[in-house]
Formats: C-alpha cells, structure tokens, sequence
C-alpha cells in the first residue's frame, strides 16, 4: 500500500487535515523531476544539433566551456529546488509541531486531572506494594462489576474477605470493581473515572501514533527527494531537525509511553483488582470500538458496498445456460430483462396503433405511460436509464400540445420538456443531498445518534423502540437511504455481542428497515416522492403543514411496527439484556461542526416560512441553492462529496418530470381525471383516498416510491379535480405520504434491500423473504389504513 494511502487509512479523522501533506510533497517531487528531465532533453537536443554543425577545435572548446556552465547551472537548479522544497518542508513541520504541542498539552492536562481524581479513591497502584488493594477493602462492602449495561446488584460479603471469595468473585469478569458504590453518586463517580480513563488512553495512543506517522512521513519524503534529485536532504534535515525537535525525541515518545502506564496503572487499581494485563485488554477494547466508531461514516459504507458490486471481488455464480454454436453465457437476469423488455415493446406498438382515449395525442401518451411503467417494473435498464429514454420519445412521438390544444413541433416541444426537467422540485433535492453529506462528514448526524442510543438502556424492546424513532427521525434530515447505513454501523457494538440465533438481531434490523421507510414521509425532504407531491399541491402547503400531516402518522406508524415486531420476534425471551452503545459525550463543536449546523437550520427555517415569504424568495428551489452554495463555497463539502450525492434518484426524477408533464400536455390526465371521477362522484372523499391509496401501496411495494410518486400522483390530482367537492390538494398529499409506507418486501426500498442483505459473523442472513412477507406485509398495510385514516383527519382540519 502506497504510504500516502496508509495516512489517510491509519489518521485520526479529525485530524486529519493536521498530518504532512505528503500528496503535495510528492507533487512537488514529481515536478522537480519533470523540470530535470525536460532540461536533460534540451540539453541533448542542442548538443545534437551542434554535433550535425561539425566541431572544429575552436568549437570544441566552446563546447568545453558551454559544458562547465551547464554544470554550473544544474547545480545552481538543485540548490534553487532545494530552497523550495525545505521551504515547503518548514511549512508541514511547523504544522505538525503546533498542533502537536497543542494536544500534547491537553492530553497531560487531562491526565493530571485523572490522577488527582485517583487520589480521592485512596487506592495504590498495581506497582508500590505486592497485594495493594487487598489491605484497603472496606468491611461492609462487596466487590461489584461496572458494566456499562447495568448498575450493579448489592450482596452482602461476610466482614472479612477471604482468599476463596476473592477467586470466586474475580471470575465474574473483568470489569471488576473492589469498591461498591453505596449511592448513585458514588457509582456515577466510579463510572465515569473509568470512562475518563479509557478516553483519556485513546487520546494519548492516538497522540503517539500521529508522531510516529509523521515522523516516518518526513523520513519517507526526505529519501523520495534525495533519490528523484541527487541531493542529501535526508541526512541533514532529517537528522539535525525532524529528531532533534521535541515532538519526534525518544524521550518525548518514553514520556507518553510513562503517561500511558500510569493511566494503566490506575484502571487496573480500581476496576481489575491491580492486573495491568486485563486492565490493557479492556482499554484496547475501548480503543477498538473507538476506532470503529469514529472511522466509519455513512459515505464510507455507502463506498464500501458499491465497491463490493463493482470492484475486485469473489464472483458469485449466475443462473443461467450457455448458447450452443456461438458458446455465449446468458444470465437468468439477462433473460428476464430481455423478456420483459419484449412485453413492453409490444404493448407499446399495439397501443400506438389504437385510440384507446378518443383523442389521437393521448392514445399516444397512454402508451408511452404503460411502456415507461413496465420497463421500470421489469427494470430492463437502470431505472435512471429509462427516465432519460422518456424525454427521447416523447418530442419525436409529437404528443406535446400547446394551451390552445395545438401539438407542437420538434424544438418548442423540446424546451418545454427540458425546462420541466429541472425546476425547484429537483434544486430541493439536491439542496436536501448538501444537507444530509455535511451532516455526516462532519459527524454531526453520529454523534447525535450516539448520544441518543446511549440512553435506551439495555433491555431489547426500548433499545428496538429507540433505534427505530432515531431512524425515523434521521430520515427526515440525511434521506432514507443514508440513514439506514448509519444505524446499522451504529448498531454493530450490539449485534457483535449477541448468541449465534438470537431474536433480537432480525428484530433490530427489520425495525431500523421498516422505521426508515416510514421516515421516508416525515419532512420535505425525507425522499424524492414527497418532493414530488409538494410540486403537484397548488398552493404550495410548506414545511408547517406538512410537519402537522405526517409527523403524527409516522410516530404513530412506528409504535404500531414495534408491537408487531415483538408480536413476531419476541426479543426478550432469549435475550433479557443488551450491550449499550457509548456516548462519546458531548464536547464542544469544531467550527466546521457549528457552521454545518447554522446553515441547515436556518435552511430548513426558512422553507418553513417559504410561504410566508414567497414575495422574496419565489419558492423552494431558491432557498435550496443557499446550503449548497454556503457549504461549497466554505470547503465543508468538496468535489467527492459532490460526486456522491444520489445522482441516479435525481435523473430518475426529471424523468419522471418529463413524463408528467407529457401526459398533462398531451391531455390523457384531463381524459383519465374525467373517467374516474364519473366512478366515483357518489363516493365520499376519503374513500376516493382509500382506493389511490391502496392502489399507490400495491404499486410503489413492487417498485420504486418515487416511480409509483410520479406515475400515479398526476391521475390522484385530476381526480380531485373532478369531483363534486374539489380536494385535490387533500389527495395528493395523503396518497402521497402512503407511498412511503409501502415496505412489505425486499425490493420495497433502499432500507428493506440493505437490511436483507446483512449477514451475521458466520454468513448467514440475519433475515429471509419468510420475514418480510409475515411482518413487512402486515405492517405495511395497517400503516396504510392509520396513514389514510389519520392524514385525512389531520389535513382536513387545516383547511385542504
């Protein structure tokens, strides 16, 4: 591994930006080494070119002459890009030395303050007697285990203690205490010495490792310079330098290595009976789960699985049979590709050749509807694929008609249907991309939801209730396809513990799916498909209604999924108690941390009162623009957070936009909007509601949300057009927030496809289809009745 890699990989993420820039050391080499070679060409060439002149004696000479100022010249170049290399050398030192001598005062100050905090427990270290805690246990209390699950139990111990009692009780495991607390004051103090503790050994690791790493950065690059140039930086700078400075000393690195001993030292008085060994695998432990918790980011994992799709891998074999004669492999996959994209073409022609409307532009647009449909239910292509297809047939197909009812020609068509396909509805969703990226880059969306699950306690059925209302929660700021990778790498310090077939597993990961797709409704921005509604609601309700309709139908929604979860797990029956994820507490934000957070409320202030301020703003689209310029223009987001923002989900999208719009402009929505509201003119609204409702369920649990959103939203709208009591406002955003419920299979969303997909430490899927189809299923369609129910009741009552 190359070792500009290895920083990036093995630095403390916070860091990070406080290491050598090595990349930019290694440029600055590779163009020192460009500018020799270019010469050397030059050079060549010109003697070259003397050479075919001739050489009389007097040239020779000149030549002579020329070459010793050559020489002179090369040696005047390596001195002047030396200067400039050390120069740049200086700058990286300085960097490092600063910012070392400013964590390095830190960390012993904390270490001063756990010392002296030890001192108020009066026990020895490990080192100054042979059995020190022995002689100080007191003779009313019993030994006690602090685990960070539970608070203790009390027993009685006789009033002295014997050798037999010690062995019997050490066994119990190693985080033992010699003290019991006798008040919950006394055990928060036994509690969080150790976590200071254990923070406080993490720190002064994470410290040493990041001079070790710097220190071997400028030996690294030193040499690279030395031996690209000619030169001898190395042995000057490095040694009379890099190791004469106090950051890279050997008696600066013997007096961490001291500091760390003594911290281990005191954990092991207080909580391991004096074995320093056992006191060192705890806190490895703490600095392994540490790790993992701060090195894993949501864009990380989010990387990691398209790499495990894309990149080098185990091949898995594909269903199939070989063609005889021409020896081709055709995959299951493929078959089934090829034969839905035959029904879809066919229908399509047969439906081009009938007037199935009356009217000759929406015949047309009909069949464009169906084909667009099946290839995304058969997904013949990328679905983003086929949303591009859509603008390609629908301004040669000439069904885009004008106000007047006059079909178009080729370029107006062609500007309409483009300008449709990017608007505010699309500007919202990126703008919502810039928030969720920032919030997870800089740890915000981690830390919060640390701090949360750290208080679910540790029984399964409030540590389920818990994961799913922050998953919930989350959805509605960092998107319900991100959100799910967060809570599970959240939930791994739980997973990893529990016994090989336990309930609690499934339960824990099906309830993250399924509170996660209900997330999907809960704001604005939450998914595409509730963007969607929005941009079909004329007035537009903002971000106050919208809180006021789907809030209390996903709290509601959720609580029911839980019962039904229990109902069909039973998590507390083999697994009475659960490892409680660490907080890592609350610490004062980095300045990064505190604008990321200012311009993501104030942007989500502001597109609650959009309506209020449309005068100034136009619409959301607008207001959209602010975090992403705010957030690009301060270098809180960068080019490759750009690059992995859900580009698909906004092309699929603006065709679904271009779709839309095909189908009013043709007049097949005013055709099928007329029909069925002739259906259903005796029905009362809500049972209208009931029915897309339903419709919209079936629909969006077989394919995409967003698809279902785009496809069946339209007819809703021209439905509650036509009824004897217009409501389409009401329609739309109901029908609109059902879509979001549907989750009764595996293929039912991000959430669901990601939650199957995960498999224990031997390989097993934690769940199966068995599980859906017995829990999704029924959870989705009583989430649909109280969605209906409720949001109906809730929407009407503020005026739609």
């Amino acid at each position: 591994m190359k070792f500009s890699h290895s920083i990036i990989l093995n630095a403390v993420p916070e860091w990070l930006d406080k290491y050598v820039d090595y990349d930019r050391l290694k440029k600055i080499i590779y163009q020192a080494e460009q500018n020799r070679i270019d010469k050397q060409n030059l050079n060549a060439r010109s003697q070259s070119r003397r050479a075919e002149e001739g050489t009389s004696e007097k040239k020779i000479i000149e030549l002579d002459q020329q070459g010793s100022t050559s020489d002179e010249e090369n040696t005047s170049s390596i001195n002047s890009n030396n200067e400039y290399f050390l120069k740049e050398l200086d700058v990286q030192f300085e960097k490092v030395t600063k910012f070392f001598a400013t964590k390095e005062e830190e960390f012993f100050r904390d270490a001063d303050e756990l010392n002296a905090e030890f001192d108020t427990f009066n026990i020895p270290l490990p080192d100054e007697t042979r059995q020190p805690l022995l002689e100080n246990i007191p003779t009313q209390t019993a030994l006690e285990r602090l685990d960070s699950g539970l608070a203790g139990r009390r027993a009685s111990l006789s009033k002295s203690l014997t050798k037999d009692s010690y062995t019997t009780v050490s066994s119990r495991g190693s985080h033992v205490s010699l003290h019991q607390p006798d008040s919950v004051n006394e055990f928060n103090h036994y509690y969080n010495f150790r976590v200071r503790c254990a923070a406080t050994y993490i720190a002064l690791t994470e410290l040493k490792s990041y001079a070790s790493t710097n220190k071997t950065a400028f030996d690294k690059i030193l040499k690279k310079w030395d031996k690209v140039t000619g030169s001898d930086l190395r042995e000057s700078y490095f040694a009379k330098i890099v190791n004469s400075t106090d950051v890279f000393s050997d008696e600066n690195f013997a007096q961490i290595e001291r500091i760390l001993d003594h911290v281990l030292g005191m954990y092991a008085a207080v909580f391991t009976m004096g074995k320093k060994h056992n006191a060192e695998v705890e806190l490895k432990m703490h600095m392994r789960d540490h790790i993992q918790f701060e090195r894993t980011t949501v864009w990380k994992d989010l990387v990691g699985k398209e790499r495990q799709t894309l990149d080098a891998h185990a091949t898995t074999p594909q269903q199939g049979f070989r063609i005889p004669f021409i020896n081709v492999f055709v995959s299951r996959k493929t078959i089934t590709s090829i034969i839905g994209f035959l029904i879809s073409i066919i229908l399509f022609i047969i439906l081009m050749c009938v007037d199935t409307m009356g009217q000759y532009e929406a015949s047309k647009c009909l069949a464009l509807l169906i084909f667009a449909a099946l290839m995304w239910a058969f997904e013949c292509i990328p679905l983003f694929a086929t949303a591009f297809l859509i603008p390609l047939m629908v301004v040669p197909m000439k069904i885009v008609r004008d106000s007047d009812g006059n079909v178009l020609d080729a370029t107006s068509a062609a500007k309409l249907v483009f300008s449709q396909m990017f608007n505010d509805t699309i500007m919202v969703l990126i703008g919502g991309f810039a928030i969720a990226a920032a919030l997870s880059k800089h740890g915000i969306a981690k830390a919060f939801a640390a701090t949360v699950l750290s208080k679910a306690g540790s029984r399964p059925r409030w540590v389920i209730l818990v994961n799913m209302y922050l998953a919930t929660f989350l959805c509605m700021w960092i998107s319900n396809v991100a959100t799910p990778v967060l809570c599970f790498s959240l939930a791994e310090p739980i997973l990893r513990t529990l016994k090989p077939n336990s309930k609690v597993a499934p339960c824990l990961i099906m309830g993250i799916a399924l509170a996660s797709c209900i997330g999907g409704l809960a704001s604005p921005i939450s998914s595409p498909q509730n963007i969607i509604t929005i941009n079909l609601m004329d007035p537009n309700p903002g971000w106050g209604i919208w809180f006021a309709g789907a809030i209390p139908c996903a709290v509601i929604t959720v609580l029911t999924t839980w019962v039904l979860l229990l109902i069909y797990f039973r998590p507390d029956r083999d697994t009475p108690h659960l490892n409680v994820i660490k907080s890592q507490g609350f610490s004062r934000p980095s300045f990064s941390q505190a604008w990321v957070c200012i311009v993501c409320l104030a942007t989500i202030a502001l597109w609650c009162a959009e309506s209020a301020m449309n005068d100034f703003w136009g619409n959301n689209g607008v207001i959209a623009a602010i975090p992403f310029v705010l957030l690009f223009g301060t270098n809180m987001l960068n080019k490759s957070d750009l690059n992995n923002f859900l580009w698909s989900v906004v092309t699929l999208a603006q065709g679904g936009m271009a779709l839309g719009y095909a189908v009013n402009s043709s007049g097949l929505l005013d055709v099928i909007g007329h029909r069925i509201a002739s259906n259903v003119n005796n029905l009362p609204p809500i049972s209208v509601i009931f029915i897309f409702g339903m419709l919209c369920l079936v629909f969006a649990t077989f394919v995409s949300h967003t698809v279902a959103a785009l496809i069946i939203l339209p007819i809703v709208k021209q439905v509650g057009q036509h009824l004897p009591d217009p409501r389409p406002n009401l329609m739309v955003m109901v029908t609109g927030l059902v879509c979001s419920v549907a989750m009764g299979l595996p293929v039912s969303g991000f959430p669901n496809m990601n939650a199957i997909m995960l498999e224990d430490p031997t390989g097993k899927p934690y769940l199966s289809i068995k599980d859906f189809i017995f829990i999704g299923i029924p959870s989705s369609l009583l989430a649909a009745v109280i969605t209906v129910c409720l949001g109906y009741g809730i929407i009407s009552g503020v005026g739609y």
